[in-house]
């Protein structure tokens, strides 16, 4: 919580209620999306505007490292699974066409497991780097 000490103390100075502050260093911590940190900034409670919000949310984020920081782990995994897939499904394909052994729906299987495997893990791990992976989106649906 140290580096957002100073985006905390500015804010103050500037007649920002502690608690909102709080409240947004607290939400930009656990990763929570921009739009819920601004609507319940904005609420009438809360008594911020949404030129306000956003400053605050811009140097919060700067200070975390990054707003999308958080949310793209789960294309990691997918990727890395779909990988580990398709490399199995490779190695099992190319196994039954060197010795032979194996009937054809084995093959196509397989096959198709290396081609679905490879070509989506790469895709969804590109994405993950690339920050356009959310951990929202559903993996399968593109």
């Amino acid at each position: 919580m140290s580096k957002f000490l100073a985006v905390k103390e500015k804010y103050l100075k500037l007649g920002i209620k502690e608690d909102n502050i709080d409240f947004a260093v607290s939400a930009v911590a656990e990763g929570n999306k921009r739009e819920h940190i601004i609507e319940n900034l904005t609420a009438s409670y809360r008594s911020m505007t949404p030129e306000q919000s956003n400053q605050l949310l811009e140097e919060l984020f700067a200070a975390a490292g990054g707003e999308f920081k958080k949310e793209n782990k789960d294309g990691y995994l997918y990727g890395t699974l779909l990988l580990l897939i398709g490399v199995a499904g490779a190695a099992f394909f190319i196994t039954m066409l060197l010795y032979g052994e194996g009937k054809l729906k084995f093959i196509i299987l397989a096959g198709t497991a290396a081609i679905f495997g490879l070509f989506g893990g790469t895709v969804l791990f590109i994405k993950a780097l690339k920050g356009k992976y959310r951990d929202g989106d559903a993996p399968f649906t593109e």
